[in-house]
């Protein structure tokens, strides 16, 4: 069927499309009084399931049915050729679970089918180049011998040889248009697939599974990793464009104590590069530059063979520290004896030492920004008053406390450190915890209590490590920026960049590579505002 008014009316474009099997017909539609509750559809037969329109000549129409048939039409619909039986090795009557068009030319698109419900467990993928005339088996070395049959197959929309599949057990990928296949599963469990899309913007591949939830994956690098690129010694990925955004104050609620969390992707724009040699100890140094080719930032990212990233939080050049007050080196003395006692009891205490080590190290230059960078955090509101007494840490840090009985289960070590399911990395520091804000709250109300009149019940800082910027202030290092809503918030006086073309560079082995960046700060969130999205809202009253 087809409809030119959103689906306002609809006129038949096709003559019945499937085997018409009489028997099966009579059992879906008589047999079972025409209810099927079985909601797999195993009930369901003689009916097309897969269809697909070619996004490059509209009319250019494939269709699938359950019942093994697969047909083409030119014009949309006028006429339709049946391409049945023209699959090597795929028993006759298999369901057609996709049909992929090529997003490079009209006579390429692909087909998969599904032969479990025959109990064949087969991957069956196929592609035509010639409209459909013949069809080439690509399984090739896709696993076999369990559950492996597949439910999608995705052409990458900007590398014609990067394909995707979707069986019951995963994913996996083509880098050669299906000559072989590698599982592409890191962080995916062992899941069925029923569907894959490229977004088109992003340059991310979302799979929708059965029962796992949506999964996304950057594969921007991938779309690039050409043979040339592979060759190279050490290359530098072009970076997508890079958003500075933030959320709105809200007030603390709580979401109970059994909510889902998963991590986000890093705040701050991604530089992502290839090296094949170096020591895996030691550190690259990316360096961004604005347009007249003065050095904004250097961010330090891993060394050694291997895919690498690293993030930019956006922040400028860091201005040098104030000249302390007499209160201020009262405060910065204080502060300093005050985080080496409770960073000695954190570590007795069996928390994370190489959380710590960093922490630690950062709090005693007051170096908030490079704490920022390394954890990924966005810039908390600076400052604020006096700790949070009388609460316990617990609730100073806004954090759900648990009646007894209902205590999560913690792994051993990570006493006082971030909870579960919450690490994520920065610049990339592989295998680093990363402590949550909740634990960054604490870490705040133990320390403020070296300085006087800091013991009673105040307001803290904002979110991220502004309940922390107290100690920037004490070693000269002022926070600037907005606050309080989270990315555009500044540590030790560093302001976030403006909208613009950057210069990324590494250098390796004497040799640089240059990649141009683009930053563009989101609508609404601007220095000082509250960082909500205004214009997201319905125009309408």
């Amino acid at each position: 069927m087809k409809s030119t008014n959103r689906g306002e009316n609809l006129s038949a474009i096709s003559p019945d499309l499937t085997t018409r099997d009489s028997m099966k017909i009579v059992v879906s539609t008589h047999t079972t009084g025409g209810i099927t509750p079985d909601v797999t559809g195993a009930e369901t037969f003689c009916t097309i399931v897969a269809l697909a329109e070619s996004p490059v000549r509209p009319g250019l129409l494939y269709a699938g049915t359950d019942d093994g048939n697969v047909w083409l039409t030119r014009n949309d619909g006028g006429t339709w050729e049946n391409l049945t039986g023209r699959f090597p090795g795929a028993p006759a009557g298999t369901y057609v679970s996709r049909i992929e068009p090529s997003h490079f030319d009209t006579a390429t698109f692909y087909v998969t089918f599904d032969g479990h419900r025959t109990n064949n467990f087969t991957p069956y993928v196929y592609v035509t180049t010639d409209f459909g005339k013949t069809f080439t088996a690509i399984s090739h070395n896709l696993p076999t011998g369990g559950p492996d049959y597949v439910h999608v197959v995705r052409e990458d929309p900007f590398n014609r040889n990067l394909l995707y599949v979707g069986t019951d057990v995963g994913a996996y990928v083509s880098r050669d248009r299906g000559a072989s296949w590698q599982k592409f599963m890191t962080g995916l469990p062992v899941v069925p697939v029923h569907d894959l899309k490229v977004h088109p913007r992003e340059h991310e591949l979302m799979a929708a599974t059965h029962g796992r939830g949506i999964w996304i994956v950057d594969v921007a690098p991938l779309e690039q990793l050409a043979d040339s690129v592979l060759a190279a010694s050490a290359y530098l990925f072009e970076p997508k464009t890079a958003y500075e955004y933030g959320e709105a104050v809200r007030a603390n609620t709580s979401g109970g104590h059994k909510q889902f969390v998963s991590p986000s992707p890093q705040y701050g724009a991604e530089i992502v590069y290839r090296l094949t040699s170096g020591d895996r100890r030691t550190q690259t140094k990316v360096v961004i530059r604005d347009v007249r080719g003065d050095t904004v930032r250097t961010v330090n990212g891993p060394g050694g063979p291997g895919l690498h990233r690293a993030t930019w939080g956006f922040q400028g050049r860091t201005p040098p520290p104030q000249t302390l007050s007499p209160s201020q080196r009262r405060d910065s003395t204080l502060i300093v004896r005050r985080i080496q006692l409770v960073f000695d009891s954190l570590e007795k205490a069996g928390t994370n030492a190489q959380m710590l080590g960093p922490l630690k190290t950062a709090l005693l230059a007051g170096d908030l920004q490079g704490l920022a960078q390394r954890f990924g955090f966005g810039g908390g509101g600076g400052g604020g008053g006096g700790g949070g007494g009388g609460g316990g840490a617990a609730a100073a840090a806004g954090r759900f406390v648990e009646r007894p009985g209902e205590t999560t289960p913690r792994t051993p070590g990570a006493a006082g450190g971030p909870q579960g399911g919450a690490a994520q990395q920065e610049g990339g520091e592989a295998g680093t915890e990363q402590p949550d804000v909740g634990f960054l709250g604490t870490l705040g109300q133990l320390i403020r209590v070296a300085l006087p009149n800091q013991r009673g019940p105040g307001g803290g800082g904002g979110g991220g490590l502004g309940g922390l910027g107290f100690i920037a202030q004490a070693f000269g290092r002022t926070a600037g920026g907005g606050g309080g809503g989270g990315g555009f918030g500044g540590f030790g006086g560093a302001a976030a960049v403006s909208s613009g073309d950057y210069l990324v560079s590494i250098t390796v082995d004497g040799k640089t590579l240059s990649r141009v960046l683009r930053v563009e700060r989101a609508s609404g969130t601007g220095a000082g505002a509250s960082f909500a999205f205004d214009d997201d809202e319905d125009a309408d009253p």
